[in-house]
């Protein structure tokens, strides 16, 4: 069977792969396709693509974008956009997006200077060659400066929801989200259900434009991917899947350790 993964990051946002990285060990993993689904930003899928030309893989366009419903945050993923989604008002849309990230990056570090901690922008800067910034940079500026010994540390004691340093971010509508993705040709898909909390709005978002349910992510429960299969099939939207990798320096899961059939590419083709 033909394998894929529909959700990968690589360093243009908050990933360790660079994009070759990333396609060497998708074909180490024997994946027929993957798509690069880096947060807030397209900016890697031109050199993803290049290197997938060159290692005969097959290398889907892709975003995950935030979002909210209502003030549930929620990950929208974008896939198969047209030939001119460089000159898209989705472009535009997530450039906003990248600069919001920085911004906040910078009240991270502000909070974190009057907590007393040494950390500066340029620390957090340096954590990442390219793309989007976001809060797992801050930690690793953490990490580099010894503050605590792990990411992980670094969110529990400071940037998670509820912690001294923790600063809220501006996340655009799903429905404008949804509509971004749809005027630059491409499909939109719900991200890792299980972890939003916004079943009841699915139907909503089905009918603003959501055409696909990540069904099988590696935090989903046997029971919940069960019950997004048939939710998907109930309100006929696609039933996708990926692994959700950030790369081996990021922790958490490896690439293609969620068995997605090809097949879904088609289905995503056809929507």
């Amino acid at each position: 069977m033909k394998l894929v993964d529909l959700h990968l990051h690589t360093r243009y946002s908050d990933g360790a792969f660079t994009p070759g990285e990333l396609v060497r060990a998708a074909t180490t993993k024997g994946l027929a396709a993957i798509a690069v689904t880096d947060h807030d930003t397209l900016e890697g899928v031109a050199e993803t693509k290049r290197a997938g030309e060159a290692a005969g893989l097959e290398v889907i366009a892709g975003v995950e974008i935030t979002a909210r419903v209502e003030q549930q945050e929620i990950h929208l993923l974008g896939y198969f956009f047209s030939d001119d989604w460089q000159a898209s008002t989705l472009v535009v849309a997530l450039k906003h997006a990248q600069q919001i990230r920085e911004e906040r990056a910078r009240q991270f570090v502000g909070r974190l200077n009057d907590l007393g901690i040494p950390v500066a922008m340029e620390d957090v800067l340096a954590c990442s060659d390219r793309g989007t910034v976001g809060r797992p940079h801050v930690a690793e500026a953490l990490v580099r400066r010894k503050v605590v010994k792990s990411v992980e540390e670094a969110f529990e004691r400071f940037l998670k929801r509820g912690k001294p340093a923790f600063v809220e971010r501006y996340r655009m509508e799903a429905a404008e989200a949804i509509g971004h993705v749809t005027r630059a040709g491409g499909v939109a898909v719900l991200a890792h259900p299980g972890l939003n909390r916004v079943d009841a709005k699915i139907r909503e978002m089905r009918d603003q434009g959501l055409r696909g349910l990540e069904v099988w992510h590696t935090k989903h429960t046997k029971s919940q991917t069960e019950h997004y299969r048939v939710l998907a099939e109930e309100l006929g939207l696609v039933a996708t899947g990926g692994s959700d990798c950030h790369g081996p320096l990021r922790g958490g899961p490896i690439i293609g350790s969620v068995p997605v059939p090809y097949e879904v590419l088609d289905a995503l083709r056809k929507a």
